[in-house]
């Protein structure tokens, strides 16, 4: 399996414990690759500290470490990303417009951040409507493990055995994973993964959006939550296609 990472300990030096995105995507049970892909964020709103923000919630309420069962947070993500790819054109006006002059989520370099907001919001006005994404089990307890794991150090980024775990809870065609650090709120993770700003192949957004040659592909979802010791929050999406729970 194939790893990049993108000048993450440079960006942690800096900016730590406001926030981080990690991605990575596997086409095939088979032959898979993965890509993985870390940002820190600038100057925006500190997700760490923003407990008020719509939908917050603290590590200890979220669930994954001790739950068969997604939690109300974990929830409200997967319903946040379904917002985006079924109406992705309301999205862009209700959530990413006002980020332009109220930057609540701001993922990097203030002199970057807009150009990637400004692309986000073309290429969702551009693009169709997609299926919305229904809850895998399987899924979230594949996140669910790698939460727990990783949560206990302050090590990020994606598990190299990333489509044998998923493989141990369910069966799949098509596979991804998208991770955020810090943000406490499913808003704030979503539109972090959207933006995706510092990173060139807009990983995370093609995730969500399925910008690619297999584009609506993707059936299923399982988001976990739970404590980071660097970052004292994480998120885990994992998404499938061909999708079946064992």
């Amino acid at each position: 399996m194939r790893k990049t990472a993108i000048s993450f300990f440079a960006a942690v030096a800096l900016l730590f414990a406001v926030g981080l995105v990690s991605c990575s995507d596997s086409s095939s049970s088979n032959s898979s690759s993965d890509s993985a892909y870390e940002v820190s964020p600038g100057s925006g709103t500190s997700p760490s500290s923003n407990s008020s923000s719509s939908g917050s919630s603290s590590p200890s309420s979220s669930g994954t470490a001790s739950s068969n069962t997604a939690s109300e947070m974990e929830m409200a993500v997967l319903s946040e990303m379904n917002y985006a790819r079924t109406k992705p054109r309301e999205y862009v006006t209700n959530r990413l417009v006002p980020q332009r002059t109220n930057p609540t989520v701001n993922l990097g370099n203030s002199s970057t951040y807009q150009a990637a907001l400004e692309e986000c919001i073309s290429q969702m006005n551009a693009i169709s409507s997609l299926g919305a994404l229904s809850y895998g089990q399987g899924l979230y307890l594949a996140a669910r493990e790698w939460g727990v794991e990783q949560g206990r150090g302050s090590s990020v980024g994606h598990d190299p055995n990333l489509d044998g775990r998923i493989s141990k809870y369910c069966t799949w065609s098509k596979m991804g994973e998208n991770i955020a650090y810090g943000y406490d709120s499913a808003e704030a993770i979503v539109i972090a993964l959207l933006v995706d700003d510092g990173v060139s192949s807009r990983g995370h957004r093609k995730n969500i959006l399925e910008l690619d040659s297999n584009h609506g592909s993707y059936t299923h979802a399982g988001v976990a939550i739970g404590s980071h010791a660097g970052y004292r929050i994480m998120c885990c999406i994992d998404y499938a296609g061909g999708y079946a729970d064992k």
